[in-house]
C-alpha cells in the first residue's frame, strides 16, 4: 500500500508550559544544592522487557526481541507491524514504546481530544500503568504540543497530540537526557506511545554541597566561554540570554547541579542564510564532579529527534539536542 501521507518534520504548539528557573544572583550560595544517588533497582533482563512488551503493546510473541550485548539495550519490533516498538535500557530501566499503526501514516484523521482533556488522560494513563512518579510535585508539564502529516497539496492533519513532562527537585529544574516523560495520544484519546525516562531520587542519602566545592559564576562563565568556542569554532560569537543553576541527569548513578546558560550562537559564516543558533551551555557547578556528564557527546539519535522538535522551542530537558538545533 502506497503511502499516502508524510509526517512534518517539527512538532506543532498547543502550547507551553514553561518551569520557574533559579537564576543565579550576587547571593547564588544562599540557596542549598545538593548532590543525590538515584534509588538501586534489582537488574533487569530480557523477561522484563517481554513483560513490557505484553502490558504496553499486548504482544505475546516476543521472538523478535533482541539485546544489544555492548549496550544492553532491548529492542523489539512487532511482525505485524513495524511501526510498533519497545526498547528498554536495561542498565536503568528507561524505555519507550510506539504503536502508531500502519493507518496514522495513511489517510487517517484521528479525534484527538481538548488540550485539557489530553493531559487528563496522559496522567490517568500514567497512573494506571504504575508509571507515575513517587513525588507528585517533582513532574511538571512543560510542552504541550503534536505531529503533524500532509498528502502532496493536501490538507494538514494533526495526527497526535504530544505531552512532554519534565522534573523539578529544589524548586530547579532537572535538564538532560534524564528526568523525562513524553506521551503521545492519538485517535480517540488512545495512548499510542510514551518514553519514560524516570529514576526515583534516594532523597535520604542526598548530600548538602558546601561552597568550597563550587566554582563561582565567573568561573563558570569562562568555561562556557571555552566549550562554545571548542564546540563551534574560534569565529564563533554569542550572547548568554539568560543563566540558571539546574540539576543535571545524565542517566547515571547521580543527580548533581550545574550552571546552564541559555545562548544564542553566531557562527559569522560567510554564507548567506545562517541563523543564529541556540545553544544551552551546561557547566559543572562542583570542582569535583561524582560522575563525569558527557556534556558535549551527542546522542546518535539526537539528529532523527530534531525532526519532530519544535524549532521555535528550547527544551531544556534534553541538552544533547541543543547543539543540532536549527
Amino acid at each position: 500500500m502506497q503511502i499516502k501521507y508524510l509526517l512534518i518534520a517539527g512538532l506543532f504548539t498547543i502550547s507551553a508550559c514553561k518551569c520557574k528557573h533559579t537564576q543565579t544572583t550576587g547571593t547564588e550560595q544562599e540557596q542549598p544544592v545538593y548532590v543525590y544517588q538515584f534509588e538501586k533497582t534489582a537488574p533487569l533482563t530480557a523477561d522484563n522487557t517481554k513483560k513490557l512488551i505484553s502490558d504496553f503493546l499486548g504482544e505475546q510473541k516476543t521472538t523478535d526481541l533482541t539485546v544489544s550485548a555492548d549496550e544492553n539495550i532491548a529492542y523489539f519490533v512487532s511482525a505485524e507491524d513495524v511501526n510498533t516498538t519497545l526498547e528498554q535500557d536495561l542498565n536503568n530501566g528507561n524505555f519507550a514504546f510506539s504503536k502508531l499503526n500502519k493507518a496514522y501514516l495513511g489517510d487517517l484523521k484521528p479525534q484527538l481530544p481538548s488540550e485539557n482533556d489530553a493531559v487528563k488522560i496522559s496522567e490517568d494513563y500514567l497512573r494506571g500503568k504504575g508509571l507515575f512518579p513517587k513525588n507528585r510535585r517533582e513532574l511538571v508539564l512543560v510542552h504541550k504540543g503534536g505531529v503533524r502529516a500532509q498528502a502532496v497539496g493536501g490538507p494538514v492533519i494533526d495526527k497526535m497530540i504530544t505531552l512532554t513532562y519534565g522534573r523539578v527537585v529544589d524548586s530547579m529544574q532537572v535538564i538532560g537526557a534524564g528526568s523525562k516523560i513524553i506521551v503521545n495520544i492519538g485517535d480517540k484519546g488512545e495512548v499510542v506511545g510514551v518514553t519514560r525516562r524516570w529514576r526515583e531520587l534516594n532523597t535520604g542519602e542526598k548530600r548538602t554541597v558546601r561552597q568550597e566545592e563550587t566554582i563561582s559564576r565567573e568561573e563558570a562563565e569562562a568555561q562556557a566561554k571555552r566549550q562554545i568556542l571548542q564546540e563551534f569554532g574560534q569565529q564563533a560569537t554569542y550572547e548568554v540570554k539568560s543563566v540558571m543553576k539546574s540539576y543535571y541527569d545524565n542517566n547515571g548513578s547521580y543527580l548533581q547541579p550545574v550552571y546552564a546558560f541559555e545562548t544564542v550562537i553566531n557562527l559569522n559564516s560567510r554564507e548567506k542564510g545562517i541563523q543564529p543558533i541556540r545553544y544551552l551551555c551546561v557547566i559543572p557547578l562542583l570542582k569535583e564532579s561524582p560522575e563525569p556528564l558527557n556534556l558535549t557527546k551527542l546522542d546518535p539519535k539526537a539528529k532523527e529527534r530534531l525532526k519532530a522538535i519544535d524549532q521555535q522551542s528550547i527544551d531544556t530537558t534534553d541538552v544533547r539536542d541543543r547543539k543540532t538545533r536549527d
